[in-house]
């Protein structure tokens, strides 16, 4: 069960989103007892979102750490609870975000094969817009399969 508690940000700067690749966090880095804080959830729920690999700590002596797109995922795992959506359930968000990033390396591959200064650039400007398309397109198919839902 979800704790409904809100906790400040710790340390963190959000950054301007231009893009759905854009970092929302910038150099955020927290203990899972300051991730428990800033999300709102338990210690014991975060090491569930851990379990289902919803969450990637880096180990740095006995501490782990999270960063910003840690916070980003609990608080948005908190949000669905609230839902009665549980994290064993939000496995699907993670693996389509892989299948979907890894047809995106597809596509802009063969730019960062080629040995041009400028590829990489060229690449990360690609990827940019497919995210882009990849949102309006799920957008497009998610009011599609509930729009007998929708206002």
């Amino acid at each position: 069960v979800y704790q409904s508690t809100h906790a400040p940000l710790p340390h963190a700067v959000a950054a301007p989103r231009s893009s759905p690749l854009a970092a929302e966090l910038a150099s955020l880095s927290m203990t899972a007892d300051e991730l428990s804080a800033a999300s709102g959830l338990s210690l014991l729920e975060l090491q569930e979102l851990e379990t289902y690999g919803l969450l990637i700590s880096r180990s740095l002596g006995p501490a782990r750490y999270f960063d910003g797109e840690a916070l980003l995922v609990a608080k948005a795992a908190k949000e669905f609870g609230e839902h009665g959506v549980e994290p064993r359930h939000l496995r699907m968000f993670r693996t389509a975000a892989e299948r979907e990033a890894s047809v995106f390396e597809q596509a802009v591959m063969a730019v960062l094969q080629q040995r041009r200064p400028d590829a990489r650039a060229e690449a990360s400007a690609a990827l940019e817009r497919l995210a882009v398309l990849g949102e309006r397109l799920r957008g497009a198919m998610m009011r599609a399969a509930l729009s007998e839902y929708l206002d």
